[in-house]
């Protein structure tokens, strides 16, 4: 009986095409392409994974401020994720990111400011105020964030009111955590008050303020 042979390996021409198209537009300086690229060496998806040339093409994409090159560079370095474990690289990229308007890493800066993360000391005015910019942007893990502060009163002044609204929407952006919380609130709150709250979320108006 004739030894098997192993299947002939198969290469799709529109895949090789694709890598080809994204080796070029890296070289040529598209941030996109130059962060493409480090995920492909990163993971050994179409390449061989090579963590020196990810982490080349992702600081080639991040000197462009390439919002997912920061963050993913930053994660690496607070993980030391082929990379030696850095806290003040990982601090300096979040906080780049955060500063030019991730919701991503203002959520992460306010975390770091929270809990004392990466080198800084504890500033809960600061955390309060990164996870409001994230939460503006409708991020829902910062929107429970500063909802379930609000709720306990840890660090800030407790304002049910406030904590509902922030909780009720991080509810609807996806937070199955958000939804006991809600309830919790709503039982302790007065009705009126409660009330008050989803009116204000709705853009609804009560009768007394038509007067």
């Amino acid at each position: 009986m004739p030894e098997s042979k192993p299947p002939a390996a198969t290469f799709n021409p529109d895949q090789l095409r694709a890598e080809a198209a994204v080796h070029r537009a890296a070289r040529e300086g598209n941030a996109e392409a130059q962060f493409r690229l480090g995920v492909m060496y990163g993971n050994g998806d179409g390449v061989g994974l090579d963590y020196a040339q990810a982490l080349h093409w992702f600081n080639k994409a991040a000197e462009q401020d390439h919002e997912s090159a920061l963050i993913t560079l930053a994660w690496m370095y607070a993980n030391g994720a082929g990379v030696d474990a850095d806290e003040a690289s990982a601090r300096t990229l979040y906080l780049r990111a955060a500063r030019l308007g991730s919701a991503k890493a203002q959520y992460v800066v306010g975390t770091m400011y929270r809990f004392a993360q990466y080198g800084v000391e504890k500033d809960i005015e600061a955390a309060v105020d990164w996870y409001l910019k994230a939460a503006n942007q409708g991020m829902a893990t910062a929107q429970f964030a500063l909802g379930k502060m609000l709720m306990e009163g840890k660090g800030v002044v407790r304002d049910d009111a406030a904590a509902l609204q922030w909780l009720s929407l991080a509810h609807v952006n996806g937070s199955k955590r958000a939804e006991d919380y809600v309830k919790h609130l709503i039982r302790r709150m007065h009705p009126d008050e409660v009330k008050a709250v989803r009116e204000r979320m709705t853009g609804g108006v009560t009768k007394d303020e038509l007067r």
